[in-house]
């Protein structure tokens, strides 16, 4: 009697081993889609469908007030001096066209110069000043791009902090 039990359940345990588990799938609202864990749950709730919606739509009004910001400093000439206002340099604000490059571009819109400076200068003279120019005119673009930029930065951050 005692071999016959043992291998009832030495047959009975292999047979099972290698039977297919049953898996039993939850329906979609069971995932808690809208907002968390079940009533009866004591887990913390997650960020839910709606909230999800609506970060989408503070996304999508932050890349408005973006593009609004670029076109702002896109219409704006910035002006930079060098040799103490004899060379200048104007810039312009090209905002950032591709997503993987964020940094922006600055197109030279024209140089001008003394002309009773431009006379006597030599090429070095010359060479140096234009790079001053060239130097203070992109740092007065940065200054200008930092300023707009500071209000959008700040409604990121706010997006990014969670609620309470």
């Amino acid at each position: 009697m005692k071999l016959s039990a043992v291998s009832i359940i030495a047959v009975f345990g292999a047979a099972t081993a290698f039977a297919p588990q049953i898996l039993t799938t939850q329906p979609s609202t069971r995932l808690h889609l809208f907002g968390g864990g079940g009533k009866d749950s004591d887990q913390k709730k997650g960020p839910g469908m709606m909230d999800q919606i609506a970060m989408f739509k503070k996304a999508q009004e932050l890349a408005k007030k973006k593009n609004d910001l670029d076109a702002e400093l896109s219409a704006v000439e910035f002006v930079g001096e060098g040799a103490d206002g004899k060379v200048k340099a104007t810039f312009k604000f090209v905002p950032v066209k591709n997503p993987m490059d964020p940094n922006p571009d600055y197109e030279a819109q024209k140089f001008d110069f003394d002309d009773e400076w431009f006379e006597s200068a030599s090429a070095d003279d010359i060479s140096s000043a234009v790079k001053e120019a060239v130097d203070d005119g992109i740092n007065k673009t940065n200054d200008a791009v930092a300023e707009k930029y500071q209000a959008l930065q700040t409604d990121i951050m706010g997006m990014a902090s969670p609620e309470k």
